[in-house]
């Protein structure tokens, strides 16, 4: 199986203290439970033997909305402290730790090669969320410390939210690690207070996906500029060589045969507020997502969520869309016609109808920020480039950037008019992501 090495980032810290449990509820016997100690070892390095994209930087993030999870009997993840260190427990936490029970064995490795066993066939509570210690005597000394899952009650997923080895002897290991009635009842607060942030958080989506944020836009054909569009636009003079920080993106560039593609929808009619190209040719810009950088780059914004173009999307989009027609709004955007250009393998009828044939798609981009949260098959993923058809889409151009890779990968899909899936190639990397230091980095 491949073997992903990840570095190590604190993230911040939220949802992982639970109530101390109740002195009148019986705990188990460890000598050395203590409420107060130095803070935990921060691994110089996190392995797995796999994962479904939820990856094994997530163990030690001190978030347990987040996991690492790989499928499989024997499946594993390995903490590397750099340098031998004493450790007398582990403490864990599970994903649907209070739904189900994970199996698994620690073992530990002073050099990475000759392993031992320390803990096997351990049985997480199956009722809690938050942290679990599991301790083993005696103290041992290692380097490595690596999680082996066996899946769990209900299924074969490893699922583990947080991982960390201890020495209770200098750590705090508190007494609420060991579950019991009292340390479940306390966890119940904290459950609720996730799932309210959960709930708060998804009424916020819906508000975005309606597309009801964003500064109010300011459209010159609306206020300032009288603007002719049943004619063409005239092709632009003087246009400076290079883009000029403090101009308009029409003050830079060419924006006569361009509409853009907002993610909002101020006026409330159900659709994405476009910008037309009489509009974007006298100056318009928008402060949060298309204006022009201090380096005089033409900046896009996209948001995750936003009023999508049609039904059949389910992505927000800040988006250039080519017009041949420069401006004419006789010239309709849909069907064959003087708006947009065809493949030379396209029927005689489209050849004439068309403003062009064999198109070529070209652009000098940069990616400033890709997400660092989200599905494991899309953080850090979305399209910077596409040619569209009729009823598909020849390329569509993503790069993408996990969280965890230095640089980011750049590949495209295709379309085939008789396919009924689409094909992926790979450019700079593969829509994997797992690139390393050889792909493109952001900025």
């Amino acid at each position: 199986m491949k073997q992903i090495t990840i570095k190590t980032l604190l993230a911040s810290s939220i949802l992982l203290a639970v109530g101390c449990a109740s002195t009148s509820t019986p705990t188990a016997d460890f000598p050395n439970n203590k409420e107060t100690g130095e803070a935990l070892l921060t691994p110089v390095a996190m392995t797995a033997s796999s994962h479904d994209g939820n990856g094994p930087d997530r163990l030690f993030d001190q978030d347990l909305t987040t996991r690492w999870s790989s499928a499989g009997d024997g499946e594993w993840a390995m903490l590397d402290y750099g340098s031998v260190q004493e450790f007398d427990a582990v403490q864990a936490s599970f994903s649907k730790g209070n739904e189900r029970q994970s199996k698994f064995d620690i073992q530990v490795s002073v050099d990475g090669e000759s392993w031992t066993t320390v803990l096997e066939n351990q049985m997480s509570s199956g009722k809690a969320i938050g942290l679990e210690r599991f301790q083993f005597e005696p103290a041992v000394q290692a380097r490595y410390v690596r999680y082996v899952g066996h899946g769990n009650t209900k299924n074969g997923w490893n699922s583990v939210t947080e991982l960390a080895a201890v020495n209770c002897n200098v750590n705090a290991c508190p007494t609420s690690h060991i579950i019991t009635p009292a340390v479940v009842a306390a966890e119940q607060t904290m459950i609720a207070e996730m799932k309210a942030a959960e709930k708060a958080r998804k009424a916020a989506r819906k508000d975005l996906r309606s597309g009801n944020f964003g500064v109010a836009a300011v459209y010159p054909c609306e206020t300032t500029v009288k603007c002719e569009t049943r004619t063409a636009l005239p092709v632009p003079t003087g246009l400076p060589e290079t883009p000029l920080a403090g101009n308009a993106p029409s003050e830079n560039f060419d924006m006569t045969h361009w509409y853009l593609s907002q993610p909002f929808d101020h006026d409330k009619n159900g659709k994405p507020d476009d910008v037309s190209e009489w509009n974007l040719a006298n100056g318009y810009q928008h402060p949060e997502i298309f204006y022009t950088a201090d380096d005089g780059g033409l900046v896009f914004k996209a948001y995750v969520k936003g009023v999508r173009t049609s039904k059949n999307t389910k992505y927000a989009r800040t988006e250039l869309r080519e017009m041949m027609r420069r401006g004419d709004q006789s010239i309709s955007t849909k069907g064959v016609n003087k708006n947009n250009w065809v493949f030379s393998s396209a029927p005689e009828s489209d050849l004439e109808a068309a403003a062009g044939i064999d198109g070529v798609l070209e652009a000098t981009l940069k990616i400033d920020h890709a997400t660092t949260t989200g599905n494991a098959n899309e953080v850090g993923r979305f399209i910077i480039g596409q040619i569209h058809d009729q009823n598909d889409e020849p390329i569509r151009l993503y790069y993408r950037k996990l969280p965890n890779q230095a640089t980011g990968a750049v590949y495209f899909a295709h379309e085939s008019q008789d396919a009924t899936k689409e094909d992926f190639y790979p450019l700079v990397g593969d829509m994997t992501a797992e690139v390393g230091d050889d792909g493109i980095a952001l900025g």
